[in-house]
């Protein structure tokens, strides 16, 4: 693009000097070296100000401005910014390069010509050699014609063409089509395994060596082929492109247990796991009669990670490249089984120098950290650093574990952000709501490079101003005396109802004194948005309703109840039929009193406003109290076992 700017540039000065020679005309403001104001409505004016300026990588106008796009301001663009006042220059702005068809990345298919006929297998790895040419990383076992009844070599095979992408089996065609593109190029280093394993003795077998490999390398013939790092993940295979969507790669290194994915032609991008050496603490497999040094891979037999075709597809984990397939099968009725030739192995064993950069090509030096001090903000203030100008800076934050003692609210949230510093250098971003204590990180993001990350602590204190004053803590029971007849019924019963607490905190109820058998039983519930929650307790043996006779204290706390905080305290009875009304009209209990008797008052337990006061809108924890006969054999009360049971009830 750059050439084309220029040559246009001086096609047009050219054109300018013959006819347009009064449009610049110098005048007094530019003999004292003033900023210019160029004439951004003519192109020629445009084209001459930029004509052999070198860098411009963008540029457009709009609202009397000419803006232009380099990747970096070097002293020609500066002169340039200086010469005219209404030209805006934006650094990190490259030379794209565009898609082609022939950009080769790993994990596409590729045909091999034997004899009369042929085959097909997948790239592996796409980079450079020692000396800076595009090399392709595959199986060795793919440049051999191999004779499927003996195993024996019968040549070598010849590399030929890609294969059509939209057509391969990885996108459900039948493959075998060539491209169109050419030649890939031609075997540079190549092994399939050690000797021959022949015969039924397998004592008598040639013992496995360090150097049974199945690697290879093919030179790429670069006048037909752009080697690109990345391995496909299969996604853009209809447009005959695989180069579109990869994964990065970024080393070359030693296979993990766990998760691994490959790429290759038939299967496309597949998932599995490494066999642990728990598990097959083997280090050489038989592939196809000879010894192959590498690992193995599982997964579903329905879902295998690997196919005929696959062979020399990229293994990989993250952005490491492990391996290339060489050889599978089924390990059991459920599981396929892939053998992996090792990555770092084959090139060590091979003396192959493989490189993910073309060597000579210089990578962009990495931004400076940004910036940043521990600082406390308000809920909502402003996180601030510094970076270098034009850095794109991103910040993330998440709540501190509590070890400096202000333990941020559970309602805090992690967040990120990423901002642009300004021309001083300077971000700033919006912080968290919550109050409490942050464990802070900003990243510098230049040209695509990435600096260090730099760590500070925030504290987000609590506004005092708009902290609404807590809500007064009330516990009100209804009825508090009722009949044992109506107690026994699920739909009477007595509703515990206790407002003042923290919105989704834990509260207790627990039967501090009552009847023998009942004292110590507690109930959970969580308090609603409103600071509210409800509890129920009814008796289950409606043929024995005097065995819950008696008076009953309970007392509610909450799970963020602090140490000067005092348990609310309510009571309620079960009387006789005759000694009891059946019912009770609630009352609110301030949970102050010692003896715990509610002091009466105007008690709205049936409020449906939702605002804590009642129980209508709250779900109930219920404890159901079961009387049972002597004869059960439980802890006799007067003739009467009494046991408790608990189970949730949503009652609205």
């Amino acid at each position: 693009m750059q050439k084309k700017l220029v040559q246009s540039s001086l096609a047009i000065s050219a054109a300018a000097a013959l006819g347009l020679s009064g449009a610049l005309v110098a005048s007094p403001a530019m003999a004292d070296k003033a900023p210019q104001k160029l004439n951004v409505q003519s192109e020629a004016h445009v084209q001459k100000a930029l004509s052999g300026v070198e860098g411009v990588n963008a540029y457009g106008t709009e609202g009397g401005e000419l803006s232009i796009g380099v990747a970096k301001k070097t002293d020609e663009i500066k002169k340039l910014e200086k010469k005219y006042q209404n030209i805006k220059v934006t650094e990190g702005i490259k030379e794209l390069k565009p898609y082609a068809k022939n950009d080769l990345v790993g994990g596409a298919g590729y045909l091999v010509k034997a004899g009369e006929g042929g085959g097909v297998c997948s790239t592996g790895f796409s980079g450079w050699d020692g000396d800076g040419k595009p090399v392709v990383l595959t199986a060795g076992h793919c440049s051999k014609i191999i004779n499927e009844d003996t195993n024996e070599f019968d040549g070598d095979t010849t590399v030929d063409q890609t294969e059509k992408p939209s057509i391969s089996q990885a996108n459900g065609g039948e493959g075998f089509q060539a491209s169109g593109n050419g030649v890939v190029g031609k075997w540079g280093f190549a092994n399939f395994g050690g000797d021959l394993l022949e015969g039924a003795d397998q004592n008598e077998w040639p013992k496995p060596s360090e150097s049974d490999i199945d690697f290879a390398v093919i030179n790429v013939d670069e006048s037909k082929y752009n080697v690109k790092n990345g391995i496909t993940d299969w996604s853009t295979a209809d447009s005959d492109d695989l180069s579109k969507s990869t994964t990065e790669i970024t080393e070359v290194g030693e296979h993990k247990d766990g998760a691994i994915s490959k790429s290759g032609r038939t299967t496309g991008k597949t998932e599995g796991k490494v066999l642990p050496r728990s598990e097959y603490d083997f280090d050489y497999q038989n592939v196809g009669g000879r010894w192959v040094h590498g690992f193995g891979v599982t997964a579903p037999i329905d879902k295998p990670f690997s196919q005929p075709g696959d062979s020399g597809g990229g293994v990989y984990q993250g952005n490491t490249a492990v391996g290339v397939i060489s050889g599978g099968g089924d390990l059991d009725a459920n599981t396929s089984f892939t053998w992996v030739a090792d990555l770092d192995h084959s090139l060590e064993e091979s003396g192959t120098d493989f490189n993910l950069e073309k060597p000579g090509e210089e990578t962009p030096e990495a931004p400076a950290a940004p910036k940043a001090e521990d600082q406390t903000i308000e809920s909502e203030g402003k996180v601030k650093g510094k970076a270098e100008a034009g850095a794109e800076v991103e910040v993330k934050w998440e709540a501190a574990e509590g070890e400096k003692g202000t333990q941020a609210k559970p309602q805090a949230e992690n967040g990120s952000e990423t901002v642009t510093a300004d021309k001083d250098g300077n971000f700033s971003v919006e912080g968290p709501k919550a109050e409490g204590d942050y464990n802070v990180t900003a990243t510098a993001i230049v040209d695509g490079q990435e600096s260090k990350t730099t760590e500070f602590d925030v504290t987000v204190e609590k506004d005092e101003s708009e902290t609404p004053a807590p809500a007064e803590r009330e516990i009100s029971i209804d009825p508090k005396q009722i009949a044992a007849s109506d107690f026994v019924k699920e739909d009477n019963g007595v509703t515990i109802t206790v407002k003042g607490f923290d919105e989704g905190e834990k509260v207790t109820l627990e039967v501090a004194n009552g009847p023998e058998g009942v004292e110590g039983i507690k109930l959970d519930e969580t308090a609603n948005e409103n600071g509210a929650a409800a509890f129920s307790i009814y008796g289950t043996s409606a043929e024995n309703p005097e065995a819950y006779l008696g008076k009953y204290d309970v007392e509610v706390t909450g799970d963020n109840d602090t140490e000067d905080e005092s348990a609310l305290t309510g009571s309620f009875e079960v009387v006789a039929d005759e000694d009891g009304s059946g019912g009770g009209s609630g009352g609110d209990d301030d949970g102050n009193n010692d003896d715990g008797n509610a002091d009466g008052g105007a008690g709205d337990g049936n409020d449906d406003d939702g605002n804590g006061d009642g129980g209508s809108d709250l779900p109930r924890t219920g404890a159901e109290l079961t009387g049972l006969a002597a004869g059960a054999g439980l802890l006799l009360v007067g003739g009467t076992a009494v046991v408790l049971t608990m189970r949730r009830k949503n009652n609205n």
